[in-house]
């Protein structure tokens, strides 16, 4: 089961180039990748820290049995990323975005495909108005992409993230579901 949906794995949310699906077995590998790339933990605000296939598999657990989120794998050729969504509050009509692209994945397009399917998905199955985030100040570039689909500053957290080393200030931002 996947969020609030009874989803097998057929469930395909098909774009022009990009699709997003829950997560295959074949998957495994790609997932371990992402969630063991130092880089990618510090820009997403998790502890760095090298992941073991148990942990792994009990992240990607969590993620796709959580009552109240979405996790589709990216796919292009072959998987990219994944893209999700927590803390969907339905009465509300709000949740909490998230998205992680493979390196070679990005500055072409996909995760602003991968964000439009998600959107219309949240919108019409989960009755979403309302994406949340959080993003590190210094993350020039995930600010840049998601001012440009649409999200506004909304506040920011000074001091907020350790990151090993240095405290980072996080910005907040919101986007109404269209």
């Amino acid at each position: 089961m996947l969020g609030f949906l009874s989803m097998s794995d057929s469930l395909i949310i098909q774009g022009n180039r990009v699709a997003l699906r829950p997560p295959q077995k074949g998957d495994f590998d790609f997932l371990s990748d992402l969630r063991n790339d130092l880089s990618l933990q510090r820009q997403l605000m998790i502890e760095p820290s090298r992941y073991t296939p148990t942990q792994v598999r009990a992240w990607i657990r969590r993620r796709t049995q959580d009552s109240q989120g979405v996790f589709f794998v990216v796919i292009t050729d072959g998987p990219r990323g994944f893209v999700q969504l927590t803390q969907i509050d339905r009465r509300r009509g709000t949740s909490n975005l998230g998205i992680c692209l493979a390196r070679a994945a990005r500055g072409k397009g996909v995760a602003m495909e991968a964000l439009e399917l998600l959107e219309g998905f949240a919108r019409r199955k989960l009755r979403c108005k309302k994406f949340t985030l959080r993003v590190l100040r210094i993350n020039h570039r995930a600010i840049a992409f998601y001012h440009k689909v649409g999200f506004q500053e909304v506040g920011l957290l000074r001091r907020h993230h350790l990151d090993g080393k240095s405290w980072r200030d996080v910005v907040r931002m919101e986007k109404r579901v269209k």
